[in-house]
Protein backbone atom coordinates (compact mmCIF):
# COMPACT_ATOMS: atom_id res chain seq x y z
CA UNK A 1 0.00 0.00 0.00
CA UNK A 2 1.38 3.11 -0.69
CA UNK A 3 -0.02 6.92 0.31
CA UNK A 4 0.67 10.49 -0.74
CA UNK A 5 -0.78 13.89 -0.41
CA UNK A 6 -1.75 16.92 -3.01
CA UNK A 7 -1.49 20.33 -1.92
CA UNK A 8 -3.43 22.58 -4.20
CA UNK A 9 -7.29 23.52 -4.89
CA UNK A 10 -9.61 21.25 -7.52
CA UNK A 11 -9.88 22.89 -10.18
CA UNK A 12 -12.60 20.28 -12.14
CA UNK A 13 -14.49 16.58 -10.92
CA UNK A 14 -15.81 14.05 -13.71
CA UNK A 15 -18.24 12.58 -11.62
CA UNK A 16 -18.81 8.37 -12.04
CA UNK A 17 -20.77 6.37 -9.96
CA UNK A 18 -22.09 6.61 -6.64
CA UNK A 19 -23.45 3.42 -4.79
CA UNK A 20 -24.48 4.30 -1.50
CA UNK A 21 -21.65 6.09 0.87
CA UNK A 22 -18.86 4.97 -1.92
CA UNK A 23 -18.58 7.57 -5.18
CA UNK A 24 -16.33 6.84 -7.63
CA UNK A 25 -14.75 10.00 -10.07
CA UNK A 26 -13.70 9.15 -13.17
CA UNK A 27 -11.20 12.01 -12.72
CA UNK A 28 -10.22 14.70 -10.20
CA UNK A 29 -7.89 17.40 -11.86
CA UNK A 30 -5.62 19.55 -9.29
CA UNK A 31 -4.11 22.63 -9.49
CA UNK A 32 -1.23 22.28 -7.29
CA UNK A 33 0.19 24.87 -4.49
CA UNK A 34 3.95 25.04 -6.95
CA UNK A 35 1.67 25.96 -10.13
CA UNK A 36 1.37 22.84 -12.09
CA UNK A 37 -1.22 20.51 -12.43
CA UNK A 38 -2.39 16.95 -11.17
CA UNK A 39 -5.48 14.37 -12.36
CA UNK A 40 -6.43 11.65 -10.28
CA UNK A 41 -8.60 8.96 -12.17
CA UNK A 42 -10.38 6.21 -11.30
CA UNK A 43 -10.39 7.73 -7.72
CA UNK A 44 -12.44 6.22 -4.86
CA UNK A 45 -13.91 8.34 -1.96
CA UNK A 46 -16.65 8.18 0.59
CA UNK A 47 -19.24 10.16 1.62
CA UNK A 48 -17.76 12.63 4.00
CA UNK A 49 -14.51 13.53 1.90
CA UNK A 50 -16.14 13.18 -1.61
CA UNK A 51 -18.74 16.19 -0.19
CA UNK A 52 -15.89 18.26 0.55
CA UNK A 53 -14.05 17.44 -2.94
CA UNK A 54 -15.73 20.13 -5.10
CA UNK A 55 -13.86 22.41 -7.52
CA UNK A 56 -12.50 25.42 -5.52
CA UNK A 57 -11.30 23.55 -2.91
CA UNK A 58 -7.93 24.36 -1.29
CA UNK A 59 -5.77 22.10 1.40
CA UNK A 60 -3.92 18.83 1.68
CA UNK A 61 -5.82 15.83 0.23
CA UNK A 62 -4.52 12.29 0.97
CA UNK A 63 -4.21 9.45 -1.55
CA UNK A 64 -4.38 5.65 -0.88
CA UNK A 65 -3.73 2.56 -3.22
CA UNK A 66 -4.22 -0.71 -1.55
CA UNK A 67 -4.87 -3.72 -2.59
CA UNK A 68 -7.29 -3.05 -5.88
CA UNK A 69 -8.18 0.53 -5.37
CA UNK A 70 -6.86 4.10 -5.06
CA UNK A 71 -8.47 7.08 -3.87
CA UNK A 72 -8.82 9.64 -1.43
CA UNK A 73 -9.08 8.84 2.19
CA UNK A 74 -9.06 11.97 3.81
CA UNK A 75 -8.78 16.17 3.57
CA UNK A 76 -7.39 19.18 5.70
CA UNK A 77 -8.98 22.73 4.00
CA UNK A 78 -7.20 25.57 4.66
CA UNK A 79 -10.09 26.63 6.39
CA UNK A 80 -9.28 24.28 9.29
CA UNK A 81 -11.78 21.31 8.97
CA UNK A 82 -9.99 18.12 8.53
CA UNK A 83 -12.07 14.60 7.54
CA UNK A 84 -10.79 10.78 7.44
CA UNK A 85 -12.81 8.36 5.92
CA UNK A 86 -11.44 5.40 4.14
CA UNK A 87 -13.63 3.61 1.87
CA UNK A 88 -14.00 0.39 3.66
CA UNK A 89 -16.16 -1.77 1.15
CA UNK A 90 -13.64 -4.17 0.00
CA UNK A 91 -12.00 -4.88 3.20
CA UNK A 92 -16.00 -6.18 3.90
CA UNK A 93 -16.49 -7.37 0.51
CA UNK A 94 -13.60 -9.81 1.41
CA UNK A 95 -14.38 -10.81 5.02
CA UNK A 96 -18.24 -12.64 3.39
CA UNK A 97 -16.29 -14.12 0.43
CA UNK A 98 -13.55 -15.61 2.31
CA UNK A 99 -16.75 -16.78 4.94
CA UNK A 100 -18.65 -18.39 2.34
CA UNK A 101 -15.98 -20.35 0.61
CA UNK A 102 -14.73 -21.56 4.44
CA UNK A 103 -18.87 -22.43 4.52
CA UNK A 104 -18.27 -24.43 0.70
CA UNK A 105 -15.14 -26.02 1.79
CA UNK A 106 -17.13 -27.52 5.32
CA UNK A 107 -20.04 -28.27 2.87
CA UNK A 108 -18.31 -30.34 0.25
CA UNK A 109 -15.44 -31.97 2.77
CA UNK A 110 -19.00 -33.20 4.70
CA UNK A 111 -21.03 -34.10 2.15
CA UNK A 112 -18.45 -35.07 -0.73
CA UNK A 113 -15.58 -36.01 1.42
CA UNK A 114 -13.50 -33.91 -1.08
CA UNK A 115 -11.92 -30.67 -0.52
CA UNK A 116 -13.08 -28.06 -3.39
CA UNK A 117 -9.22 -26.89 -4.99
CA UNK A 118 -11.26 -24.06 -6.28
CA UNK A 119 -12.54 -22.64 -3.06
CA UNK A 120 -9.45 -23.25 -1.03
CA UNK A 121 -7.89 -20.85 -3.35
CA UNK A 122 -11.09 -18.66 -3.59
CA UNK A 123 -10.56 -18.65 0.42
CA UNK A 124 -6.78 -17.92 0.23
CA UNK A 125 -7.64 -14.97 -2.02
CA UNK A 126 -10.32 -13.28 0.48
CA UNK A 127 -8.20 -13.11 3.48
CA UNK A 128 -4.99 -12.15 1.30
CA UNK A 129 -7.62 -9.16 0.23
CA UNK A 130 -8.48 -8.54 3.71
CA UNK A 131 -5.23 -8.64 5.33
CA UNK A 132 -4.34 -5.80 2.50
CA UNK A 133 -7.05 -3.56 2.71
CA UNK A 134 -6.55 -3.34 6.73
CA UNK A 135 -3.38 -2.63 5.82
CA UNK A 136 -4.25 -0.26 3.67
CA UNK A 137 -6.39 1.49 5.98
CA UNK A 138 -4.42 1.10 8.91
CA UNK A 139 -1.45 3.00 7.31
CA UNK A 140 -4.13 5.60 5.81
CA UNK A 141 -5.05 6.78 9.23
CA UNK A 142 -1.35 6.59 10.58
CA UNK A 143 -0.04 9.07 7.54
CA UNK A 144 -3.40 11.50 8.15
CA UNK A 145 -2.95 11.39 12.46
CA UNK A 146 0.95 11.65 11.75
CA UNK A 147 0.75 14.86 9.34
CA UNK A 148 -0.45 18.29 10.77
CA UNK A 149 -0.82 19.73 7.17
CA UNK A 150 1.81 21.85 7.26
Amino acid sequence: MSTSTIDGTVEEIVAGRRRGSITVYKSVRFKLDDGSDRTVTKAVVKQPVSDELKPGARGRFYLFNAFDIRGFHAVRLRDGRSIYAFPTNNQRLFLILGLLNLAWIVFKVTVDGEIPLLGVALLLLAVVGWVLMGKGEKEARQQFEADNGA
